[in-house]
């Protein structure tokens, strides 16, 4: 229980009211009164908050870490955080608020990832290291974040390639590559069609669902979400076991046991054998996170366990971006 106890205290979301943003723990206490313009999600310990027009960091406790005072702000990855000044040029700080990379680029798509960020300079991008040392000259069009030892770039010929940290390029072939992490590649592994449908293949190569469908989902929590050529959703197991007959209006992906649905315009959510454990009663759920779920009734918001008992009030302005984390 205590360890419960503890668990449940750290876990933060962010809420809207009045029009403004604050952060609630999972016993519905709130912990920073919702005073800011905006919250970004919690990324490394720290929130992005807008106020006036001017962005800075606060903590879990909502503590102002760094004073609003930036154009624009994006979460920290791997310590530093791509931030704007009042000439739209950007730069990285720290979590001190330490000006770490000068205010040069025109733009950073992910910031830094495995040691590196894309930044646009003049309409070209490259990558540069934590020193600010251009690593991968400015000599490409679109620049995606390493998240394996290769990223992807696109030539101003048009030309997709894969690129290693020392800035050597390799032509993408999907036999060699299907498994490798890339940016805008991969993302739905498996995935094939035909002229009957949409399919998918396991990590092996043999069919794990038949080309029928007019689309199919990732696997997540061991289950494939499916659309059925009646638009009507259902599930797969990772077996190929079809376990979810398509009824449903919609289907989101599996997370913690249990998946959202939609009927009928209202939402409620199922089990990975199809049961309904919480009936659909609401006028939007996500996906749950840490045990609760957001949802929304009559243009309010709050959230509800795996019970479907209401654990924070429905009382708040919706905001769907949010989750406890």
């Amino acid at each position: 229980m205590i360890l419960c106890f503890i668990s449940c205290q750290t876990k933060i979301a962010v809420i809207k009211l009045n029009d403004k943003y604050g952060l609630i723990n999972a016993k519905g206490k709130i912990i920073v009164e919702p005073k800011w313009d905006y919250i970004l999600g919690e990324s490394e310990g720290f929130y992005p908050v807008e106020l006036d027009s001017v962005w800075g960091y606060i903590d879990r406790k909502g503590k102002v870490i760094i004073e609003p005072q930036y154009w624009d702000a994006d979460f920290f990855y791997e310590g530093y955080a791509c931030v704007g000044n009042s000439d739209e040029k950007f730069g990285f700080i720290d979590k001190k608020g330490d000006t770490i990379i000068p205010f040069k680029y025109d733009e950073s798509f992910g910031g830094f990832s495995k040691g590196l960020a894309d930044v646009t300079l003049n309409d070209s991008c490259g990558y540069i290291d934590k020193k600010g040392q251009i690593v991968i000259p400015f000599q490409y069009e679109t620049c995606y974040p390493f998240l394996s030892d290769l990223a992807v770039v696109w030539t101003f010929d048009d030309e997709l390639l894969l690129i290693d940290k020392k800035g050597q390029t390799f032509e993408y072939v999907e036999e060699e590559y299907r498994d490798k992490r890339l940016w805008s590649i991969n993302t739905y592994p498996g995935a094939f069609k035909t002229e009957n449908g949409r399919g998918r293949l396991n990590a092996k190569g043999d069919t794990i669902i038949p080309p029928n469908y007019l689309s199919t989902g990732n696997l997540s929590d061991g289950m494939y979400i499916v659309q059925a050529k009646n638009k009507k959703w259902g599930a797969y197991d990772e077996k190929g076991n079809l376990v979810i007959k398509p009824r449903f209006d919609d289907l989101w992906h599996f997370y913690e046991g249990v998946a959202n649905f939609s009927l009928n315009e209202k939402y409620g959510f199922i089990n990975k054998t199809g049961d309904i454990v919480i009936d659909p009663r609401f006028d939007y759920a996500s996906q749950f996170n840490n045990g609760l779920a957001y949802v929304e009734l009559e243009g309010k918001a709050g959230f509800i366990d795996k019970n479907g008992d209401v654990i924070i009030p429905i009382i708040y302005e919706p905001y769907r971006m949010t989750q406890f984390k």
